[in-house]
């Protein structure tokens, strides 16, 4: 097995790992379904797997389930005693309990349960085939006597049920005041509490496996995002899926192909489970109808207003007033308050809620949305909706973007048919009450800005890091590389926050990618060539063009305007982004290189071990028009070879420091070598960026004190802001490392001449 096969086994285990677990309560309930439906009159010895997380020293443990005796059936009909009752007399009730030790099974068989059922089993009516599961005293048992101010969900046994039909209530479950509890497996330690119908209907199920390919033991159901109808991108999801997996089945890596792993479940053998699953530790709380779900360990539907076909990982919830059906989990999810959510699916720690309404979406790791709708849609990793807004058919895989309030993302309808859609770049802002009318396309213009009420016609976009504002004459107005030039403190907190708020540690191997990356400056490369190509393009002495409009001027600008001035301000923007990351790379190559070998470093040793002996400024390569635009996905993080080798990143800064070179040095004393000219202008760059991220605070520092009263006792000044001093941080640690490099290499070898 190769390295990058011992790296996918390693970050595809917690899912490999979830399905096997999901398959293990599975089968349980499966070996259990077929003594519940036996017609035989003589006890059953079943051995099962013990219960994981119940500290037993074994590995599996033997059961008695056997018909009531006489004495047993009187215990439990007797008003004086359990004060239970039989529908009817086909009603069929077995106990089942835990063989105490090796061998003992045929002696425990014959054991009067009447004390236990007695001290478990109260006031129940029973239907169809039950399994009444009891726990005796010893290693098996839970403290009964202790039961005085414990939650009512903690209190084992089974009690003051209107009905229990055709279910499986394990040694150990907490089963209290419910309504009708019908063709439920509840395993020991999990609850069931003040719920109305439990139930599991044959026709419904078969109804959700025809419509919505819903399949409970695969885990797996269709999602249907894009356009609404007219079509549509059906993908069938799993519940172990990752973004990486959605994404490959949409064929959104189309360009560059797919390097990052991708779940291959193994073929199931396990066949359709007809009931509820109930997991150790988990729970159905106080919520009026439940009808056809897995729920895992420690996962709870608590107090919402109706859950059917849905599988919930661990720890993830459905509760508050929710009504969903169709959903898949992953764990720590949630779906919360008032909120209606169908045909969804959560990966781990996204949240759905408050009052949010969302059918037919994939919600990506730490996403969350509240207050609005969302249908049609896949919202990627760390996107974020807080607000009343509403979203349809929007393709966002990179997710990492803000929606502001009364965003409405959602023009899909042409007169004729809802069968239009928008894809979105990573890190896309929607601003308050902006309207975008379909279809759009921005992903090759990640971290852009759509302004406060602005309309957003049908376009192409390739601009990354713009504002897009109102402008005269009723055509928005462009401005490309304006939070790079203007905000980046925005880019610079951003970094952070997304590593802050990356929860969901079973994702990290592909969600923890950079802002500016290799795939990133590709685009701005791009970007830069259109903005150039447009200048050059007029006649030599001509007056340059006040304003380009739209993308026959400039291919990527869209249905937009951009001014000369907001032309050369995209141009320094992206030309300083990417020297600054091609220099950077030169940096930490050479800092490495002096770090590995303190002395003894000649000046061609260290240009050849970064690819630059023998290169100069008259050979160096100059820019070239813009490449030809292609409609199709950039190349997705996870897939960019340097997402995983430092190799391959350096490799890249290479090959734009090489294509660079005649802008920096043209920008440099010509009468120096072209090392310390390289290394002269790393350090321009980091002081510039470092002073740009404090004034972009500041400048908000200024405003708010000159208009707000008492805005400055509340609020951090630039000068003490983390991210204004990381950033300094950031460039002291630049020249540092310079000064290292010149120091081990020798001040005089650098500043000799070629």
């Amino acid at each position: 097995m190769s390295t990058t096969d011992d790296n996918a086994e390693v970050v595809l285990r917690p899912f490999h790992e979830s399905r096997q677990n999901r398959h293990a309560y599975l089968s349980r309930t499966n070996s259990l379904l077929t003594a519940l439906n036996s017609t035989n009159t003589e006890a059953t010895l079943l051995t099962l797997p013990n219960i994981s997380g119940s500290e037993e020293r074994r590995p599996t443990s033997t059961y008695i389930i056997r018909p009531l005796s006489t004495k047993e059936q009187a215990t439990l009909l007797d008003p004086q005693q359990c004060n239970c009752r039989l529908e009817s007399n086909n009603a069929n009730a077995q106990i089942m309990y835990r063989v105490a030790g090796n061998g003992e099974g045929s002696t425990m068989s014959n054991w009067d349960m009447s004390a236990s059922l007695k001290a478990q089993v109260h006031n129940n009516t029973f239907s169809g085939n039950v399994i009444l599961g009891v726990l005796l005293d010893g290693p098996d048992s839970v403290e009964l006597n202790n039961n005085k101010g414990k939650k009512l969900s903690n209190i084992i046994g089974i009690s003051n049920n209107s009905l229990i039909q055709n279910s499986i209530l394990e040694p150990g479950c907490s089963i209290h005041k419910n309504s009708e509890v019908i063709s439920t497996h509840v395993m020991k330690y999990a609850a069931i509490i003040g719920c109305g119908s439990i139930s599991y209907n044959k026709d419904d199920v078969a109804k959700s496996i025809s419509k919505y390919n819903f399949d409970m033991t695969l885990g797996s159901m269709d999602v249907e995002v894009g356009p609404e109808s007219g079509g549509g991108r059906v993908v069938n999801v799993t519940i172990e899926n990752t973004l990486v997996d959605v994404c490959h089945a949409l064929n959104m890596d189309s360009n560059g192909g797919t390097i990052a792993p991708l779940y291959q479940p193994s073929k199931d053998t396990l066949g359709e489970v007809k009931m509820n699953v109930l997991c150790p530790h988990s729970a159905l709380l106080h919520t009026p109808q439940v009808h056809h779900v897995h729920v895992l360990p420690y996962a709870s539907i608590d107090s919402a207003t109706s859950v059917s076909s849905a599988i919930l990982l661990p720890k993830s919830t459905i509760k508050s007033g929710s009504t969903v059906s169709h959903a898949l989990l992953q764990w720590s999810s949630t779906i919360t308050s008032q909120s209606d959510a169908h045909h969804v699916h959560l990966m781990e720690c996204a949240c759905v809620g408050p009052h949010s309404f969302t059918t037919n979406t994939i919600y990506g790791p730490d996403s969350h949305v509240s207050g609005g709708e969302v249908h049609c849609t896949i919202f990627g990793p760390n996107a974020n909706s807080h607000h009343q807004s509403l979203l349809i058919g929007i393709l966002w895989p990179l997710g990492r973007g803000n929606v502001g309030y009364g965003s409405n993302v959602g023009s899909n309808h042409t007169g004729r048919i809802p069968d239009q859609e928008t894809s979105v770049g990573e890190g896309t802002f929607w601003g308050l009450g902006c309207v975008i009318k379909f279809p759009v396309d921005m992903t090759c213009s990640p971290y852009t800005i759509v302004a406060a009420g602005v309309q957003l016609p049908p376009q192409r976009i390739t601009m990354p890091f713009s504002l897009i504002t109102d402008g005269p004459g009723g055509m928005n107005q462009l401005t490309p590389g304006w939070l790079l030039q203007y905000s980046p403190y925005t880019i610079a907190r951003s970094e952070v926050k997304f590593a802050n708020r990356r929860t969901a540690k079973r994702h990290d191997y592909y969600t923890g990618w950079k802002i500016l990356r290799a795939g990133i400056m590709d685009l701005l490369v791009n970007a830069r060539s259109s903005l150039v190509y447009a200048g050059q393009q007029q006649s030599a002495g001509e007056k340059k063009m006040a304003v380009y409009k739209t993308e026959k001027s400039i291919p990527g600008l869209g249905a937009n305007q951009l001014t000369e001035k907001g032309r050369q301000i995209g141009i320094k923007a992206y030309t300083d982004a990417i020297q600054r990351y091609a220099l950077r790379g030169l940096l930490e190559r050479l800092v490495t290189l002096v770090n590995s070998q303190k002395t003894g470093l000649t000046l061609n040793q260290v240009l050849a071990h970064v690819g630059l002996e023998g290169v100069d400024q008259d050979s160096a390569t100059s820019l070239g028009a813009p490449s030809k635009s292609v409609v199709n996905w950039p190349v997705l993080p996870w897939n960019e070879e340097s997402h995983t080798s430092s190799e391959a990143v350096w490799d890249h800064q290479h090959k734009m420091l090489l294509n660079e070179l005649p802008s920096i040095l043209s920008s440099t004393n010509k009468t120096s070598p072209i090392l310390s000219r390289l290394l002269e202008k790393c350090m321009a760059l980091e002081d510039d960026h470092a002073k740009r991220v404090y004034k972009s605070k500041s400048r908000d520092d200024a405003r708010g004190a000159s208009t707000v009263p008492g805005y400055a006792d509340v609020h951090i000044a630039a000068e003490k802001d983390s991210v204004v001093l990381a950033a300094k941080k950031e460039a002291d640690d630049v020249r540092q490392d310079v000064k290292l490099v010149e120091a081990a290499i020798g001040g005089g070898v650098v500043r000799s001449r070629l």
